[in-house]
């Protein structure tokens, strides 16, 4: 055979090239969704057929509708019941009961495990929080959980103490001038005080700015609609922490303070591995000094790693309990009636500065902080788990549903702490139903999540929340009350209500904060 018989193999035209790349796309496409929808382990779970085959339904009402899809799974709920696919690879699962005896146990014994696409909102891998494997996340947990377990939290009440009286001290200039305070700022910069000399041994005295460091605050809110659009696209983050800050900045004005905040985070890491002498000079001890001086393996204490818990502490640690601290305030100025009885049982205590231990038994100061995190909400976003060594079963009406290990199953807080059949009248901030149905409400309580992933925060918040509480409203009454008194201003309960889910929730976007003003007349 000659060569000659190769030599005349027509090419295909660029027209005839388009169409055979364009079947073996829509071939390719078709394949995936026949799959998706008749073939997959999770074909036979109820749930809209749209969101089965395609994570463009999620994505459309996460970031394109601006964090909305919490709010479609409640309508997809009432629809196909408490067991439900929202995505092609995730079964939602609407059963508080359920969910804590199983997948959000706290069994030693049960590895569970973070959903990766899940943990790409935080940009910090390598961050504990976003630790995908089980055994590694126990370590890492394990070498900053016992300083936020609640006897250390304890020994370091006098931080909270001596940051709330520099808190005061803002707030006597407001009263001295009689200028509307912005009090969802204030709570924030001494939430973030509190946690950075909790962390570093060295706060970021925000309280002592004139602005309080409003840029940081208000450059959030476009970290976490980032962070939003980065669950489905894998190589977002990765290619933004790989591009040099100016032009990121140049790109997004906004940013450049969060880049500040992430040089600061590795200077102070930085500065604890070098200065490690100097830690037998404090007064207290802080989260990373004792990491870096475990025993926990090498690689485990670079600066690169570090910096990424050093980060998410410092965000966890300010934000979720900070909107608290302003639900709660907001609630109580605009219901004096709750304010009032407040009161009364605060001024049953004559010190002005009592242990958080004390505080803790004053009941219906905490039935006020119970309502509280369920209005505020913690994280709005899916919790997500994986089990990878078992099948899961779920049992619904005589139906058992087998959901295959590995499988990502997810539960969502706000639609527990909205349930009118949990919570009758969920919108309205009602103390007093801690008090009628106590321990039995806590179940249905996901401002902390639950299991062996709760958040590492919580004594530290509870702390927070007892001992502000009890020192602002000791000191300030309500409209009608003897003065010094706090008032709102320019303030409706739209600035406290949950529109938007972007991991934490949010109000209305023009919301300009809680405001109020603190007068003497």
């Amino acid at each position: 055979m000659g060569v000659e018989s190769f030599a005349f193999v027509p090419f295909p035209s660029p027209g005839q090239a388009f169409f055979t790349v364009g079947v073996c796309i829509f071939s390719y496409i078709l394949l995936v969704l026949l799959y998706r929808l008749y073939l997959s382990p999770l074909a036979a779970f109820p749930g809209p057929k749209i969101a089965a085959a395609t994570h463009l339904c999620e994505f459309y009402y996460d970031v394109i509708k601006r964090g909305q899809f919490v709010f479609k799974l409640r309508e997809w709920h009432a629809k196909h019941g408490p067991i439900i696919r929202i995505n092609p690879d995730e079964i939602h699962i609407y059963d508080a009961d359920y969910l804590q005896s199983s997948v959000f146990t706290a069994s030693s014994g049960k590895r569970r495990e973070k959903y990766e696409v899940a943990t790409r909102v935080f940009g910090a891998p390598q961050a504990a929080i976003a630790t995908v494997d089980h055994d590694v996340h126990r370590m890492r947990r394990r070498a900053m959980g016992r300083f936020f377990s609640k006897e250390n939290v304890r020994r370091v009440e006098p931080i909270i103490q001596t940051t709330l009286q520099r808190m005061f001290a803002r707030m006597q200039d407001y009263r001295e001038t009689g200028r509307p305070l912005t009090i969802s700022l204030l709570y924030s910069a001494f939430t973030a005080d509190v946690i950075t000399e909790y962390a570093f041994a060295k706060s970021n005295n925000y309280l002592d700015m004139p602005d309080l460091n409003k840029k940081f605050f208000d450059m959030m809110v476009g970290v976490h609609e980032m962070g939003a659009a980065a669950r489905y696209f894998k190589w977002m983050m990765p290619v933004l922490n790989s591009l040099p800050p100016w032009l990121v900045t140049k790109l997004n004005p906004g940013m450049r303070e969060f880049f500040v905040f992430q040089e600061d985070m590795k200077g102070r890491i930085q500065e604890v591995k070098e200065k490690s002498e100097y830690y037998g000079t404090l007064t207290h001890k802080t989260v990373f000094h004792e990491i870096l001086t475990s025993n926990i393996p090498a690689p485990e204490k670079t600066v690169d790693r570090l910096w990424q818990d050093a980060e998410i502490v410092s965000v966890a640690g300010t934000e979720t309990t900070a909107w608290t601290l302003v639900v709660i305030t907001y609630y109580l100025l605009a219901d004096p009636e709750v304010l009032r009885r407040l009161r009364v049982e605060l001024f049953t205590i004559t010190e002005e500065s009592v242990p958080w231990k004390r505080l803790e038994k004053l009941p219906y100061l905490t039935a006020i902080i119970q309502e509280g995190l369920r209005l505020s909400f913690g994280v709005t976003s899916r919790l997500v788990r994986t089990c990878p060594d078992e099948i899961v079963r779920y049992t619904n009406k005589g139906k058992i549903r087998e959901i295959p290990a590995g499988t990502p199953i997810s539960t969502t807080g706000p639609l527990y702490h909205l349930d009118s059949s949990i919570f009758s009248d969920p919108l309205r901030f009602r103390p007093e139903r801690w008090l009628e149905q106590g321990q039995s409400l806590d179940r249905y309580l996901w401002s902390f999540s639950k299991g062996s992933r709760q958040c590492l925060g919580m004594n530290l918040a509870y702390a927070e929340l007892y001992l502000c509480l009890f020192a602002v409203f000791r000191r300030y009454g309500g409209p009608g009350d003897q003065s010094p008194r706090m008032e709102l201003f320019e303030t409706s309960v739209e600035d406290v209500e949950f529109k938007y889910d972007l991991f934490v929730p949010y109000p209305k976007m023009e919301s300009k904060g809680i405001r109020v003003v603190l007068k003497d007349d």
